[in-house]
Order: C-alpha cells, then structure tokens, then sequence
C-alpha cells in the first residue's frame, strides 16, 4: 500500500495542513499511522467529511438525566479499576452474566454454565466454533478496558469490532453499508457512515464532557439506534458502554435476562422523544448492581 504524508494530503483534499493533522489526531482519517512527529496516510484513503456537514446528522436537544456523583466517586475510589481486578473472579461474573444477557437479547441461546466453561479454556460440544471465539474475545476486550483511557476515536471503535470477530471475520472492521437502523424522533435515516462520523463529533465536543455514566450511556443508546455492523450489534454496543465507563473508573453494567424489557421501554423513549433520562437511570441502576456483585453496595 502506498502511502502520503500530510503535506500531500492537504494539496489533494483542498484544506490546510493543520486540518489535516487535527484530523489524525481526532482519529477522523482511515488508516493514518503516527510516526514520530509526523503523520502517513493510505494515498486511497477518501478525504474525510466537513464537521458543517456532519451538523446536519447530530443527535440534538438530548435530555441526559441525572445521576447520584457521589456515590458514583465513592465506589470507584474503594474499588479502582486495575489490571488486577479484572482477572479477579468478581469481574469475571460481571462480564459473563452479562454476556449472557446481551446473547439471549441477540436470540442467541448460551447458557452461563457454557460461557463460564469456554472461558476456562474448554470446549463445549453443543456450541459452534464461532460462538466459542466470540466468548473468548468479548472476555479478552473487556479486560483490556483497564488500560483504556482515551476518549473513542472511530479508529479505535473499529478496532474493537475487529477484535471481537477476530478467528470468524479477519477482515471485519468497515461499518455496514446502508442506513442507521432507527431513526431520530422519526426524522429521516442517515447512512451509517455518515451518522457514526457525527455521532463521534458530538461526543467529542459535548457528550465526553458529561458526567462519564452520562456520556457512556448516550453512546450506548447511540449504537443500538445506529447499529454499525450486521451481527453482534448488542455485544459491540456493551462494549462501547463499558470502554467508556471503564475509562472513568466506572465498573461497567452487569446486565440480566430479565431486565431486557426495561432496557427495551427507555431506550424506545430515548430514541423517540430524546429524553435519555430513564435509561441513563437504568445503566447506573445496573452499574450498582456490579459494585453489589463485587461486595461493595
């Protein structure tokens, strides 16, 4: 592959070299590699969208709700999240009962026992081989989330889809073609790339700057409504939600089968009147329940 640098990257795209190196850094150009000091980039690589053409996609007048912030800090300072932690078997519970839950929600049939088998490094007849690597690198992404601290960037996020079809898709990564799966209080669908990019730049500028149980949980919803990628959908949106809240110092949500109609209800009120209120409550009300599973509620 060849690539240019960003001098030749400016003169082929019409805008200033700063631009383009904001948008490196922003995460906003496909494939860019920093080298040093400076930035290359694949010669094929389309020129990224304008920001005032992605205004037009934005996810506006959101109502995020509240959430109790001290208790929230009390938590996370009595129990850190470390590289330690995460091999412990209380973050091991959090993460494959709410694997668990985000399978049958996918109409995906796995039993615990199952899960807690493959994660113990053993085959499980019954399961196909994709679902035993899906097991092993959804459990392997959320234990790297210890070390993640930098806001999303749509790199990273594809990144992390890749991860999770690593062994049954090496070449997945690319968001799907066609549009988001639902709309914004019944306005006009917006293709999937096109959204993500503005989605991203929202965050960027606004969501990010929220409380981290606030921002994580409009990214969620954000996913579920986009939907980025053909399969896993549920699982890749979790794991967007827990990067963010892990980065915070937030344990991420121990979800259940049972709470699958709630989530259903204020995601539907998220997404149809913009009022994020009740499923930012829903998210912290399972972000609890894990400080309870690890012994600290």
């Amino acid at each position: 592959m060849k690539y240019i640098g960003i001098k030749e990257a400016a003169a082929k795209w019409g805008v200033s070299e700063r631009r383009v190196r904001l948008m490196c850094s922003e995460g906003r150009i496909e494939g860019a590699i920093k080298l040093g000091w400076s930035w290359t980039i694949p010669s094929d690589t389309p020129k990224p969208r304008d920001g005032r053409e992605l205004r037009r996609y934005k996810n506006l007048n959101i109502r995020p709700g509240t959430v109790d912030v001290d208790k929230l800090s009390r938590l996370s300072s009595e129990l850190p999240i470390t590289k330690e932690f995460v091999e412990r078997k209380e973050f091991e519970n959090i993460v494959r009962k709410s694997l668990s839950a985000l399978l049958s929600i996918s109409g995906y049939s796995v039993r615990d026992s199952d899960i807690k088998t493959v994660c113990a490094g053993k085959i499980v007849p019954s399961l196909s081989l994709e679902m035993h690597l899906i097991i092993v690198n959804f459990r392997s992404i959320m234990r790297s989330f210890a070390s993640h601290k930098e806001p999303w960037v749509i790199k990273d996020m594809k990144a992390v889809y890749s991860r999770l079809m690593q062994g049954i898709d090496d070449s997945a990564g690319e968001f799907r073609e066609g549009f988001t799966r639902f709309t914004v209080r019944g306005e006009e669908h917006i293709r999937v790339a096109a959204q993500m990019e503005a989605t991203l730049m929202q965050y960027e500028l606004s969501w990010r700057h929220l409380h981290g149980l606030i921002a994580a949980s409009i990214l969620y919803a954000e996913m579920l409504r986009i939907e980025p990628y053909e399969d896993y959908t549920e699982l890749f949106s979790y794991l967007m939600l827990s990067g963010e809240l892990m980065r915070h110092g937030i344990l991420p949500p121990f979800l259940e089968k049972d709470m699958a109609d709630e989530e259903k209800a204020a995601f539907s009120l998220a997404i149809g009147r913009g009022n994020y209120a009740d499923f930012t409550a829903f998210i912290e009300r399972a972000v609890e329940s894990s400080y309870r599973e690890a012994g600290y509620v």
